[in-house]
This record gives C-alpha cells, sequence and structure tokens, in this order.
C-alpha cells in the first residue's frame, strides 16, 4: 500500500497534473517525510530560481540561511516569469512542488525545505501545501505532519506562501 500510494504521489508531481486530474475532494492523502524526500531526489527540476542552478546566498536571518538553490517541478514552473522568478499574483496549482537546497560553505547539502501544493492532503498546512524541512540525508528536520505550523506565518506575506521574490529567495 506504501508503494502505491508513492507510486501515486509521484506520478502526480513528476507529471504535473491538469486541475481534473488531481484527486477529487473525497480522495484524502497523508503525506510522509519520506514520500517528499524522495520527491525532492528523483523529481525532474523544471525550471530555477532566477534561471540558475548556482547557489545564492540565503538569507542569514531566515530559517533557510546557508548557499541555497531553489527548484521547481513542471507544475510549478507555469507561475514563474521568464526570469525565473514567481509572477505576481501568481496562484500555484494542486501538484506544484518547489524545493529549497542548503548546503553549508563547503558545498554539502544540509537541508531540503520542500514546498507541495495539494489539496487534498490531510496534513497540508497554510495554503494547501504540504510543508517540510529534511536533512541531506532524509532525517526529518520539520515534518510534513506538522501541517506547516513552523513556516505558515513566516510565508503568510509572499506570493501564495513563497517568499523567493521577496525576503529569501
Amino acid at each position: 500500500m506504501k508503494n502505491l500510494l508513492f507510486g501515486f504521489l509521484f506520478l502526480l508531481v513528476a507529471a504535473g497534473c491538469k486541475e481534473s486530474d488531481s484527486p477529487t475532494a473525497n480522495t484524502i492523502i497523508t503525506v510522509t517525510d519520506a514520500q517528499l524526500y524522495q520527491l525532492a531526489k528523483t523529481t525532474s527540476k523544471a525550471a530555477f530560481f532566477n534561471n540558475s542552478t548556482d547557489t545564492v546566498p540565503g538569507n542569514s536571518g531566515a530559517a533557510h540561511a546557508g548557499k541555497i538553490i531553489v527548484w521547481y517541478n513542471a507544475k510549478a514552473k507555469e507561475q514563474l516569469d521568464t526570469l525565473g522568478r514567481v509572477k505576481t499574483l501568481a496562484t500555484f496549482s494542486d501538484s506544484s512542488l518547489i524545493v529549497k537546497e542548503i548546503f553549508n560553505d563547503n558545498g554539502v547539502r544540509q537541508f531540503y525545505a520542500i514546498m507541495l501544493k495539494l489539496s487534498a492532503a490531510s496534513n497540508k498546512g497554510a495554503g494547501n501545501w504540504v510543508w517540510a524541512e529534511l536533512k541531506g540525508n532524509g532525517d526529518v528536520f520539520i515534518s510534513a505532519s506538522e501541517n506547516g505550523q513552523k513556516c505558515g506565518a513566516c510565508h503568510t506575506p509572499g506570493i501564495d506562501y513563497t517568499r523567493t521574490n521577496d525576503s529569501h529567495p
């Protein structure tokens, strides 16, 4: 059953679904940290913040300090402009995946900060996003089971709860 659920989630997010293909309102999905980790490691990176695969300094005063790369799956890419920034007034569709990879000064990945928009998720938080922050090896730092309680308040001022255009890419 676990493999079946992960397979469904993987296909949903990796391919990006049309609104009509999204789970129905009666379908409840609980997204696990392990599933998010696998998505962060295996999903095709369709676009990058500022159209760059180079690391950029994170906001040292923010939760995601260090050198970072932010990338988007194909569904989330629909809400980026030609410069690789989130469009003003953007609203991300279900199955949008945004991943911030956080590296130390030596270039070692320390964390994945993950946002998966999934309105049918039982553990969604603010804006219908499932939120998690996982260590580079997949160990949990902030669990998806917390419903984004540690994330939503800081992300509220952003465009559809994203903060890449303003305080911290």
